[in-house]
């Protein structure tokens, strides 16, 4: 018979369940199972007294109205809650912003400023390529990254104001031609989204809401 058993679950806010994983000393989380639901995700936690401890408790982490989830490692050793100023949320509710330069510039030259600047905005919280047109094509030897063809004389960046005011400033200092439009300011959600994140793996979602099986011993 098992040592331990399941008594009443208790929901609460992410907020409180971080606090408790946070207040167990040496605690070490991991991803048990991930399940899609309808509106959303259900991410199962388990946490262990160490990294090799045994298990000393069970969460179920319901995640609604989700807008991004990376879930790569399941062995992920800590729980954070990040909110919505934090770029992999932020993405999502701020303005958005266009921006235009000469297709006639030196792309690596201007990849290589973009790359700098979005990994000093962004790091690596979003891809490189999700706001950006960029091919990679074989060359026969290597891939060498370029701007996708498009109509025009100018390559156009659509995405985030923070993210394309960072490209454009970069683009400026290598004296680049740019012209940037900043469109019309979203509305305002009730709830804003907020990244939870756990060893390399998040999940971005406007709700979370923390189910904890409590364990007794019998």
């Amino acid at each position: 018979m098992d040592q331990f058993r399941r008594v009443d679950s208790i929901a609460m806010l992410i907020q409180s369940a971080v606090k408790l994983v946070h207040s167990i000393p040496d605690s070490w989380v991991r991803v048990e199972q991930v399940r899609r639901m309808s509106g959303g995700l259900e991410v199962c936690f388990s946490i262990h007294k160490g990294q090799r401890g045994k298990r000393i408790d069970g969460w179920s982490v319901t995640c609604r109205r989700v807008h991004e989830a990376k879930i790569t490692a399941i062995d992920g050793g800590g729980l954070r809650l990040y909110r919505a100023t934090h770029p992999a949320a932020r993405q999502y509710v701020a303005r958005r912003a266009e921006l235009r330069w000469p297709r006639t510039c030196d792309e690596a030259k201007v990849l290589l400023a973009l790359y700098r600047a979005h990994t000093r905005a962004a790091d690596d919280w979003i891809p490189f390529d999700r706001y950006l047109s960029i091919e990679t094509p074989w060359t026969g030897t290597s891939f060498q990254p370029h701007f996708a063809p498009i109509s025009g004389n100018n390559f156009v960046c659509r995405g985030p104001d923070f993210l394309v005011r960072a490209y454009a400033k970069a683009l400026e200092a290598i004296g680049e031609r740019v012209r940037l439009t900043l469109r019309r300011v979203p509305k305002l959600k009730p709830t804003l989204p907020r990244v939870l994140h756990f060893g390399e793996s998040y999940v971005v979602a406007d709700s979370f809401t923390a189910e904890l099986a409590a364990i007794a011993p019998e």
